[in-house]
């Protein structure tokens, strides 16, 4: 039996497969603000299945350094020997929790996406995807598809100083470009926070209350701010195509993504898919993941 895990800024999901096989009953979901390390998290789990595990496989919002990983935006550190020693299994893996996403990709089912933009076939000779997860915090995830398998690539996209092109939007905007001076700054929950705070003179806005915003788009300032958070984004996905070309499609994963896709598809859009001599007119497919828990799906198949 193996244990897989998605371990976000937020919440830890945690459930049992066997052979590859996910026992959907035994899928749960933990607040991570109740918890002080993700072990304490493992083990009020397991006293609620009675199972021998042969391995783990951790997917984790941070770095993965070899056997050791850092959640970015918990103080959690993640160590395989410390895991082996503590449940008694043979082996644990650790990956990043986008790549996790990556590995899912081939079992993705039609009913956890959402088509926001439909770029027409890919092209066989370049299976190249890209991840890009925009919750707590901001990360991408190049994705190879081959003969060979999938294979996901490392990266800590939210670190990357912001690009111009953005800075002069948010210039344009009346906003203080150094408020956001890495792309995670404004492309992550507590991004999507500061922004609306800026937008509003609202100081003392909460992440709860920046979403309700989304979801109040009647009124003008509500709406205005959506369209202009939606460019932005949609200028982004538009620099990541040029970094990454990822012509068998884009897929957002998070609730800030998703709630900009629902929004504002349009305004996303339209800079999105802006004219562009060096991409032409192979503009890639842009789906949203609707589901919290899709990371799971690529654990049961890793190793390291």
């Amino acid at each position: 039996m193996r244990l897989i895990g998605d371990i976000g800024g937020t919440n830890t999901r945690l459930a049992l497969c066997d052979n590859g096989v996910i026992d959907r009953n035994s899928v749960r979901s933990f607040a991570n603000d109740q918890w002080t390390h993700l072990n304490k998290v493992i083990s009020a789990f397991l006293a609620d299945h009675d199972v021998s595990l042969k391995d783990m496989a951790i997917a984790v919002a941070g770095p993965v350094h070899g056997h050791r990983a850092r959640l970015t935006n918990r103080d959690w550190i993640i160590e395989r020997a410390d895991l082996i020693a503590a449940f008694g299994c043979e082996n644990a893996f650790l990956l990043n929790d986008l790549s996790a996403l990556g590995y899912a990709i081939p079992a993705f089912h039609p009913a956890q996406l959402r088509v926001v933009h439909d770029g027409g076939s890919t092209s066989a000779s370049n299976r190249q995807a890209l991840i890009i997860g925009i919750g707590t915090g901001f990360n991408v995830s190049p994705v190879l598809k081959t003969h060979d398998g999938v294979h996901c690539f490392a990266a800590e996209a939210g670190h990357m100083s912001m690009p111009v092109s953005i800075m002069k939007m948010l210039n344009r905007l009346q906003l203080t470009a150094c408020q956001f001076q890495t792309v995670e700054y404004l492309f992550s929950g507590r991004g999507f926070t500061k922004f609306c705070q800026a937008v509003t003179s609202d100081q003392s806005m909460q992440g709860k209350d920046a979403i309700r915003l989304f979801k109040e788009t009647d009124h003008l300032l509500a709406k205005e701010a959506v369209n202009n958070y939606a460019s932005l984004l949609g200028q982004l996905l538009f620099e990541l195509t040029l970094g990454y070309m990822p012509s068998a499609g884009i897929y957002l994963a998070g609730s800030v993504a998703r709630a900009v896709g629902n929004a504002a598809p349009q305004s996303c859009l339209e800079t999105f898919t802006q004219p562009c001599d060096i991409r032409g007119d192979q503009i890639p497919n842009l789906v949203t993941i609707e589901d919290d828990f899709a990371a799971l799906h690529g654990c049961p198949v890793f190793q390291a």
